[in-house]
């Protein structure tokens, strides 16, 4: 087993992911993940939160671009991955400590809501033209990697997923009605 500090992480997008590139080209996505433990107040005999802790999780390579095109500030998240400490002292010269972690892993945490897969379709090969069609190519799935989702199929996956639960709802609502007891 590898040494070195793994987490797992459960908590809300608390910015929004920010993609970009590093000078060798590589995809990277940036974001804060927000985590609010809950403790039981005996003295109030309810549950309350605790005190928000921010970290910074970064994603590489094919991950990114679908953290990029999958969370939005707000959503429940999973995170599993290393996790290091960064000392820095900030303009106005207070030295600050911040955890990054490099995720493995992200998903939304369907505990708390209802989440849809997509997966990334893959252009059809064609044996005669195509020499990375004989078998597994890594140049071409780098390649691949990088593509995000387009923004308008996403809109209408959620406009989709809306529709087809406000059926359901409608749905089990007439159920209920039709098996009531008078």
């Amino acid at each position: 087993m590898s040494q070195g500090g793994y987490v797992t992480l459960v908590g809300y997008v608390a910015r929004e992911p920010n993609i970009r590139n590093t000078k060798n080209g590589t995809l990277v996505c940036d974001m804060r993940v927000g985590t609010t433990p809950g403790f039981f107040d005996k003295a109030a005999g309810a549950w309350r939160d605790g005190e928000t802790t921010y970290y910074t999780v970064e994603c590489w390579r094919r991950l990114a671009g679908h953290v990029k095109a999958s969370l939005r500030k707000g959503d429940p998240v999973l995170v599993k991955g290393r996790f290091r400490t960064d000392s820095y002292t900030d303009r106005a010269g207070v030295a600050k400590t911040e955890v990054r972690i490099t995720a493995d892993t992200v998903g939304h945490d369907l505990s708390r809501g209802i989440a849809n897969y997509m997966r990334p379709e893959r252009p059809a090969a064609n044996a005669e033209t195509d020499p990375a069609a004989e078998g597994p190519d890594p140049d071409r799935d780098e390649a691949l990697d990088s593509d995000i989702i387009d923004e308008e199929a996403i809109e209408q996956l959620e406009r989709d997923l809306d529709e087809s639960l406000d059926d359901a709802e409608d749905e089990a609502a007439d159920v209920a009605v039709s098996t009531a007891p008078f």
